[in-house]
């Protein structure tokens, strides 16, 4: 749930707001974090202890039901604030960065503006003082919700930013507030990345949480995008393949100044910062929507069917009904289904969605610039190459006995590949 609105209070950043404490623990700015490498800060940064500024005690006896007015009440009062969004969801072991007993498990969770002079900040100790600042807001703030909360006759704990007890932006996404992006940090429809994140635990039982994230489309778009990538100067994201072709970028920590000098460039450079979350989905959705005009034409039957007779010897042995399917990497879809029927090979398209369980014996996978290749093939010569370079990866359906009964083990060994041998599948 979210809003644009102004809240009334704008100038909260010049309020006087108590120091933050430097702790002995840290996170991204150094190397003394008590965090495993592959483990998420909680906000991206952290390793400061906040202040408990509450005015309010919890109640000793605190209610666990709200009513819908309440939610809209508390999220009016967190958007007059200046919060950006408010979403809710639970609090699960997994989310937790450190050990610590949490008394409540539902949690709302909030985002909040960082102002733009941060990002047009060079790192340095202007840019972390700023940077600082907008977490000391974040934290005052926080605590005025709870104490809000508290007021009502609510309990509450805070997880915010500083203590990097929890990890923040994935709880956010949880939450469905956004998804996590190529930078590691939470992307969203109000502020892209340029954004702090709280949270806090209540007592309260019957949150409204969402079932589903609308917005899970956002790694596929960063996937092609990679602009924070080439952005940062300091390696700390490194674009890296996968076993599988993919591509997939990792998270440096220990290269990373945006907690020891406020680094933004990843933020900066990103488009949904520039150009804005509305921007992007529409040039994302018209790019998806080329991409399947482009990937349906190479679904044609007839493409398959000429392909099929023109490598025939290929598929010699194969018993009726021995049935091969053929996948596009970039279309998850639609199969080709190539049907051993006398000495014919029967093709059709099949949408996964009719599919109600496996109708192939084998699976190729290829991804997507290959299939022109491939099509053009009349000796078998270009896919068997792109087999033994594992760009056509091969998964088996069925056991290998029936593998063997279906004439399978000549039809592998032509293709260079054998029955329980190095290949991926069989």
């Amino acid at each position: 749930m979210a809003n644009d609105k102004k809240g009334c209070c704008g100038d909260a950043e010049s309020k006087e707001v108590p120091i933050k404490e430097k702790s002995t623990e840290s996170c991204c700015g150094s190397e003394d974090t008590d965090l495993e490498e592959d483990e998420e800060c909680g906000c991206g940064c952290g390793g400061f202890k906040y202040p408990d500024t509450s005015t309010k005690n919890n109640p000793n006896k605190p209610k666990f039901i709200a009513d819908y007015e309440f939610f809209k009440e508390f999220e009016n009062y967190a958007y007059s604030l200046g919060f950006k969004s408010v979403g809710y969801t639970q609090l699960t072991p997994d989310l937790l960065t450190k050990n610590k007993f949490m008394q409540y498990t539902n949690t709302i969770v909030l985002t909040i503006e960082m102002n733009k002079e941060i990002i047009e900040t060079p790192p340095g100790e202007e840019a972390q003082r700023l940077n600082d600042l907008a977490y000391e807001k974040t934290g005052h703030l926080t605590y005025m919700l709870s104490d809000y909360l508290r007021e009502k006759g609510y309990a509450t704990e805070i997880a915010h930013s500083y203590d990097s007890i929890v990890k923040l932006s994935s709880l956010a996404q949880k939450a469905g507030l956004g998804f996590i992006g190529n930078n590691g940090l939470l992307i969203t429809p109000e502020l892209g990345s340029r954004l702090k994140i709280s949270a806090i635990t209540v007592s309260i039982a019957n949150l409204p949480m969402k079932d589903e994230n609308e917005h899970a489309w956002i790694p596929e778009y960063c996937e092609k995008c990679g602009k924070c990538v080439k952005a940062c100067p300091h390696e700390a994201l490194i674009e890296k393949e996968t076993c599988c072709g993919g591509k997939e970028v990792e998270f440096v920590r220990k290269q990373c100044i945006g907690c020891s000098q406020g680094c933004t460039y990843c933020i900066e450079a990103c488009p949904f910062d520039e150009k804005g979350y509305a921007h992007v989905k529409n040039k994302f959705d018209k790019m998806n929507a080329k991409l399947k005009e482009k990937q349906n034409k190479k679904f044609k039957p007839e493409l398959w069917s000429n392909w099929a007779e023109k490598n025939s010897q290929m598929f010699a042995g194969l018993v009726n009904g021995a049935t091969i399917a053929i996948s596009m990497a970039q279309n998850e879809e639609k199969l080709i289904l190539l049907e051993k029927a006398d000495h014919d090979l029967n093709v059709s398209i099949k949408e996964l969605e009719e599919l109600e369980r496996p109708v192939a014996d084998l699976m190729f996978l290829i991804d997507e610039k290959d299939i022109k290749e491939i099509l053009n093939d009349t000796a078998s010569i270009k896919f068997m190459d792109m087999l033994s370079s594992g760009k056509i990866k091969v998964y088996g359906f069925i056991s290998q006995t029936q593998l063997i009964d279906k004439g399978y083990m000549a039809f592998l060994n032509r293709l260079g590949l054998s029955l329980g041998g190095g290949g991926c599948c069989c």
